[in-house]
């Protein structure tokens, strides 16, 4: 019999999305598998519906707990998780029925640690454009440094939780930074030392639901930072850790710097702003010279010599986050 599969939902206040992302996961051609709803302290009923579903189908097992956030809510799953394998997936979003399939005969296929596969953005209103298949589509098996360097430039590799299959025993003593936003950079930094290989598959398999409500659609506020302290700390791990993969770090902070400093559209948040801007300043160098930085990153960087202004203008036709 396959491993079981322990799959882990935080659900908070997603009461009109539930249905879809809830029945795609009992829907999967892979069988063995326990379905963990984790109520945190939802208000809209979403906390019956998740009831209901553990009602029905004995896969499923609720959690409720007082509201903590996402990273609170992930932590308990983890906690109480019987798998020998975990999965998370996003309440508000939803997977093909080859989702946790295809991600367990990669992770199998490459003796990884764990797997990960791609997403598809679907906008509110918009059908999904890809199509799932249970043919694993340019299955590649990555080194532990490998992996960090496509994560690092943004080549196919994401910070994100959902997406991937892990071996239970890299979360060992890992838990998500409760109360603080972008969780899933300082957590994947960790898996990824962790593991000795990981497999890669180029199927979409996995829909993330872009509300104008999400926090990274959301406008500017200090809370955000979050995102460049993680980076930040990210970068000079890597530099211990993997010295050979400092600039690909630099890159990765240098990106997340900009993207957050161009969401600030107002004066209030000035000395946010003046700092971000010597961040950049700081690392634009380094970017610049480097070959295999991100095209973006690069541009980005030599921007940055003609000044502020100009190169705000030219980000800001380029992006839509954060104007919500």
């Amino acid at each position: 019999m396959d491993p079981l599969v322990s799959i882990i939902v935080p659900v908070y206040n997603v009461k009109p999305y539930l249905n879809r992302c809830v029945n795609s996961l009992l829907g999967q051609s892979y069988q063995n598998m326990e379905l963990l709803l984790v109520d945190d302290g939802s208000t809209d009923g979403s906390e019956t519906l998740c009831g209901e579903y553990a009602a029905q189908d004995a896969r499923v097992r609720v959690l409720h707990k007082k509201n903590g956030g996402l990273s609170d809510a992930r932590n308990a799953g983890v906690d109480a998780a019987k798998g020998e394998y975990l999965s998370f997936v996003d309440g508000d979003d939803w997977v093909s029925p080859y989702y946790i399939e295809n991600l367990y005969r990669a992770l199998e296929q490459a003796g990884a640690d764990f797997s990960a596969s791609c997403f598809e953005e679907v906008f509110e209103g918009q059908p999904v454009q890809s199509v799932p298949t249970e043919r694993l589509e340019a299955f590649e098996i990555l080194s532990r440094e490998e992996c960090l360097r496509r994560i690092l430039y943004q080549e196919g590799m994401e910070v994100t939780t959902p997406t991937k299959l892990y071996k239970r025993a890299l979360f060992e003593g890992v838990r998500y930074p409760v109360g603080k936003l972008y969780e899933d950079i300082p957590v994947a930094y960790e898996v990824t030392k962790r593991a000795h290989k990981a497999a890669h598959i180029a199927n979409r398999d996995y829909y993330y639901f872009q509300r104008g409500s999400s926090i990274q659609n959301m406008a500017f506020n200090p809370r955000k930072l979050d995102s460049v302290r993680h980076c930040h700390a990210l970068m000079e791990n890597v530099k211990r850790d993997f010295p050979r993969l400092s600039r690909a770090a630099e890159c990765r902070y240098l990106s997340n710097v900009c993207n957050i400093l161009f969401q600030i559209q107002d004066r209030q948040h000035e000395k946010i702003e003046k700092a971000l801007w010597q961040e950049v300043k700081k690392y634009r160098r380094n970017v610049l010279l480097d070959p295999q930085a991100r095209k973006k990153a690069r541009l980005a960087a030599a921007l940055s010599y003609s000044g502020y202004a100009m190169t705000r203008r030219v980000y800001e036709k380029t992006q839509w986050r954060g104007k919500k």
